[in-house]
């Protein structure tokens, strides 16, 4: 048996040993070299993202630093002003009433309608009945699309002239608010910029903005009823 084994090896030998060198190296590269090298491209991955993040970060707070505060706050202002974030009831009615009488309209009645949406916005329906001159008509459409708040006119009705040239004119518009969003971005996300549309926009609500009452307490509600006789 040891003569077969000695026999056998003399005549092998030439293979045998490469053999088990190719065998070794197969194993080093596969359990080894390998593993070694897919960890290192995964650090390197990872060091080149914490990089990426890292000069984000930095060109962020640079930007954060190079912000107006006073005017950033202006800017955010004339928004809310234009779309709050609730209904705010009280500041339409005041607007209207502003509307109506620099147009030479009186106010008949005003009630509030459905809600609803419209694109990303909500709103909700405000019926709108006022009395005055016909020729006055296009005065009234141009204040109410010209008003601080983003209101649009759904309907129009006319009723029939008076012989004073006066007439009721009823009126659906839709008065639109917005939610402030919950989520503002994760911390390592672009800043958004203003583009010359967007300051295009500002501009003219800035100078829309300016019409406002001061207050949404402004509407002043005519008084009704009787008189007082004990005074």
């Amino acid at each position: 048996m040891k003569k077969e084994i000695s026999k056998f090896y003399q005549t092998y030998k030439l293979f045998i040993f490469p053999s088990a060198v190719a065998l070794s190296s197969l194993f080093l590269i596969a359990f080894a070299i390998i593993p070694q090298t897919i960890k290192l491209m995964d650090n390197q991955k990872a060091a080149q993202e914490y990089m990426n993040k890292s000069n984000l970060l930095e060109a962020k707070a640079q930007t954060l630093e190079d912000y107006n505060g006073e005017d950033l706050s202006q800017k955010i202002q004339i928004v809310m002003g234009a779309l709050p974030e609730d209904k705010d009831f009280g500041s339409i009615l005041g607007i209207l009433q502003q509307a109506t009488a620099e147009s030479g309209y009186i106010i008949s009645s005003i009630s509030f309608g459905h809600a609803g949406k419209l694109g990303n916005a909500e709103s909700y329906e405000v019926r709108l009945t006022v009395k005055g001159a016909k020729d006055l008509l296009k005065l009234l459409i141009n204040n109410l699309e010209n008003a601080p708040r983003l209101v649009r006119i759904n309907s129009m009705d006319v009723g029939s002239v008076q012989s004073a040239g006066g007439a009721d004119i009823s009126l659906i518009l839709e008065v639109l608010y917005s939610r402030l969003p919950s989520a503002l971005g994760s911390i390592d996300s672009a800043l958004p910029s203003l583009t010359q549309k967007d300051e295009e926009v500002l501009n003219t609500l800035e100078r829309i903005s300016q019409k406002a009452p001061t207050t949404s307490s402004s509407f002043v509600q005519s008084p009704r009823g009787k008189t007082n006789p004990f005074e």
